[in-house]
């Protein structure tokens, strides 16, 4: 494992080079170039790919459980698609579903915390959505966390279906969701979303956020974890999420 360039400022700028051509081409990289030092250069490295890609205009939040501290990453416009969508072929393409919304207002800079009431009130919308998962890297599940970290997170795509003005009334980590491939059923199950209720991870995240300058704003897409297993989607094949209380989202893979 090749430990150059030793400059943190030369290994950011590496590791976004390295991760954009792998995407670019394809040719994903087999193993991680080098250590990342630490969570403080890992985020550093996902904001830098990020800003040479495009101005955020979403993020994606998870946790791997309801009582673990969320994780989020930065979504840019290019990644972002309405539904139904047909879509690029992706090196990866993994696909989940999961609960997305669209933030309203801004919830700017402020010293004390955003309430959960405050926060849903700025959800100027819901939506089922579609996350095409993507990597930089061959066997993706088994590297290293800060590089998944450093990859956009392993994202691809979301592909949002229509807008619900009204939160569902069923409490949203017990929601009954569907993802169909061709029309055939792959899950059909209640929640499923590993950190529980969705709602800790928007409030979280708005909190997470409010002390940077790049705070959730008017516009910002968040799409709010798993709440199915990941599937694997092959060229050609259009995948649907149904979300009960919030309808549908369809995308097809292109070759």
């Amino acid at each position: 494992m090749t430990t150059l360039p030793t400059d943190r400022a030369g290994r950011i700028a590496e590791a976004v080079r390295l991760l954009g051509e792998a995407r670019d081409s394809g040719r994903r990289l087999a193993t991680p170039p080098f250590e990342i030092a630490d969570d403080e250069e890992a985020t550093a490295i996902h904001f830098a790919a990020v800003a040479a890609v495009g101005p955020i205009r979403g993020w994606k939040v998870g946790a791997a459980s309801p009582e673990a501290t969320p994780a989020a990453g930065a979504l840019t416009a290019d990644t972002l698609f309405d539904g139904p969508a047909t879509l690029p072929a992706y090196a990866l393409g993994a696909v989940e579903g999961e609960i997305a919304v669209r933030i309203g207002r801004d919830l700017p800079a402020r010293d004390e915390p955003y309430t959960t009431n405050e926060v849903l009130a700025a959800v100027a919308s819901w939506h089922p959505a579609i996350e095409v998962l993507e990597s930089a890297f061959d066997g993706w599940r088994g590297q290293p966390k800060p590089w998944k970290v450093a990859d956009r997170q392993s994202h691809g795509a979301l592909v949002l279906g229509a807008a619900s003005a009204e939160a569902p009334r069923t409490p949203l980590g017990a929601l009954p969701v569907r993802l169909s491939v061709d029309g055939a059923i792959a899950f059909d199950h209640e929640g499923g979303n590993t950190a529980g209720d969705p709602t800790r991870l928007l409030v979280w995240l708005a909190n997470h956020l409010r002390g940077t300058e790049r705070f959730l704003k008017a516009g910002d897409v968040v799409t709010t974890g798993s709440a199915t297993p990941f599937l694997q989607a092959k060229p050609g094949q259009r995948v649907r999420v149904e979300f009960a209380e919030l309808g549908s989202v369809e995308a097809t893979f292109g070759a």
